[in-house]
């Protein structure tokens, strides 16, 4: 992507990379997230808004109007992760329906910057296979090439 993107930092104790997302209207602190799971060298990947109340949630709507610098923020961090655990794989999923669509329109118009760097894939049923254009798939896993 070569999109502008926020600065974020990464907190010394985990995995947790914080940035803002800032619009004429409102400042959203995003937290993204990735835990290790319970496949080897797997980490899943969570991008989350601070609420008002402090609490985290992968529900908010934010409707700043800055998807894709928040989305290029996004593809940074995953290059700084990768920089750090090269030989690990990321999992990604929407929290909803709507946001699963996005993610794969997102990886579909990106794709020939992203194989560059990356490979992509999809599962489905637990099959993963290599990223196609236009299949609905369960969750995402990129790996560094």
């Amino acid at each position: 992507m070569q999109e502008d993107f926020y600065p974020f930092s990464l907190s010394r104790h985990k995995l947790r990379y914080e940035f803002v997302s800032v619009s004429t209207i409102k400042e959203i602190r995003k937290v993204v997230t990735l835990d290790l799971t319970t496949s080897a060298n797997t980490y899943n990947l969570a991008l989350l808004d601070t609420l008002d109340s402090g609490k985290l949630s992968d529900l908010a709507e934010s409707n700043n109007n800055d998807l894709s610098k928040v989305l290029a923020t996004i593809f940074q961090i995953i290059e700084n992760f990768f920089r750090k655990c090269p030989k690990s794989l990321i999992a990604f999923k929407g929290s909803d329906e709507r946001r699963q669509r996005l993610y794969r329109i997102v990886i579909t118009r990106e794709l020939s910057k992203i194989v560059k760097k990356f490979e992509v894939y999809g599962s489905i049923e637990n099959q993963i296979l290599l990223f196609e254009p236009n299949i609905e798939y369960d969750f995402y896993l990129i790996s560094k090439l």
